[in-house]
């Protein structure tokens, strides 16, 4: 556990401390706050069911709700009969060319008959020539048949290819009514309720990191030029009614631009100061909520 159970009085203890030692401390004020992701629908339907409620902690790619998915059977089933049709228009060129291949093979037999025929004087010259025209003609209309069945199925075999895609494409958008959590956290907010229509874009969820927040802390430029990235520090969260704990924090970002102090930041200093954020992140032991006000005591070593 990194974070102290102190009392208003501890803190005072150390900051008279400090001044005793001729070591000046100023107090940096934030808001504690942690990575958010807003969990949207991706298709139109009714939502059938919600298997998570506020406060629930969730684990990435756990399904946390459902949104009908039969308009996308329905589509599914149509194309899968498209598909089969398509299928059976597809031919094979050599059972479709069968009676042409046996009809040529008869005619070679014939030719080579005629030729030994001629040798010994017993047919013509025409007769062969008429035999070698036929073959000729058979040939021809095998060529011709199997490619006109090449086409066919080319045709065919594109067709189911372009049904196979859609399908895909469905298949997709169905499995995106499965809405899932990208990421480990706490449910913290609900946008809707089983019953409900839903829209592709509209927010059912929200999801945070609680178990790893951070103190967005507003720095004065003069406090700001030994602040680092990496650079360690003591976080102070005020609970209320002296009741506060103290946390090991690390510096995870700091703005490059400056803004005025927000309104929800507790400060006796003008709003009117120009101020520059800084993300220092703390490990939540379970106390800590967002929107909680914290504080970092600085020294002239950070000040």
């Amino acid at each position: 556990m990194n974070s102290r159970i102190l009392s208003f009085a501890s803190i005072a203890s150390v900051i008279l401390f400090a001044v005793a030692c001729s070591r000046p401390t100023s107090v940096v004020q934030g808001i504690f706050d942690t990575n958010m992701v807003n969990v949207s629908s991706e298709c139109n339907g009714k939502i059938l069911e919600f298997y998570v409620n506020e406060g629930d902690t969730v684990a990435l790619g756990q399904e946390l709700a459902l949104i009908d998915t039969l308009s996308f059977e329905v589509q599914i089933n149509t194309l899968l009969a498209g598909k089969d049709a398509a299928m059976t228009v597809m031919s094979d060129a050599a059972v479709q060319t069968k009676a042409l291949s046996e009809q040529l093979v008869r005619l070679e037999i014939d030719r080579d008959r005629i030729s030994r025929l001629i040798e010994v004087g017993a047919a013509s010259r025409h007769q062969l020539d008429q035999i070698e025209t036929s073959i000729a003609v058979v040939r021809g209309q095998i060529d011709a048949a199997s490619a006109t069945i090449r086409t066919a199925n080319d045709a065919a075999s594109g067709n189911v290819a372009s049904i196979e895609t859609q399908i895909q494409g469905i298949r997709d958008m169905k499995e995106k009514c499965h809405i899932r959590s990208f990421s480990n956290g706490t449910v913290i907010g609900k946008y809707a309720q089983a019953g409900e229509i839903t829209a592709v874009g509209r927010p059912l969820l929200k999801i945070a990191d609680m178990d790893n927040v951070f103190l967005k802390a507003y720095f004065k430029s003069s406090q700001l030029h030994n602040v680092r990235l990496g650079q360690k520090m003591k976080v102070i969260a005020n609970y209320g009614k002296d009741s506060i704990r103290e946390y090991d924090g690390v510096v995870i970002w700091i703005s490059q631009e400056s803004e005025f102090t927000p309104k929800t930041v507790p400060t006796d200093e003008e709003r009117s100061n120009l101020v520059y954020p800084v993300k220092i992140a703390v490990k939540n032991d379970g106390y800590i909520k967002l929107g909680f006000t914290g504080e970092v005591v600085l020294t002239d070593e950070q000040d």
